[in-house]
């Protein structure tokens, strides 16, 4: 564990899953061009750290809640599920290829 003053933080069992979701953690800075985001100084996956679920309050709007048909379980299945981010993503690597069979 981290130890207490980290309320004994467990060391994460990396999965398959959770590799994807550090990995993508690490490249979105690619994934929305719009957003700023500090520098990731992290080379590794960390040894401790934990995944959690937002959980809406009682105090928010039918509008504003995602409903439950649209939550998915991991990151990665979130962004395959946008169709924003699939029309930005292939549009790249549609510029990237032209450009790579150009020079």
């Amino acid at each position: 564990t981290k130890g207490k003053k980290w309320f004994d933080l467990p060391a994460t069992d990396l999965s398959d899953d959770k590799k994807k979701s550090f990995e993508i953690l690490q490249m979105r800075k690619a994934l929305d061009p719009k957003r700023f985001y500090k520098s990731n100084d992290l080379t590794d996956f960390p040894k401790y750290s934990q995944f959690g679920t937002i959980v809406e309050g009682a105090a928010d709007f039918y509008s504003a809640r995602i409903p439950k048909k649209q939550r998915k379980q991991t990151l990665v299945d979130e962004l395959l599920a946008d169709a924003e981010f699939r029309t930005y993503n292939k549009k790249k690597f549609e510029e990237i290829q032209s450009s790579k069979r150009r020079g």
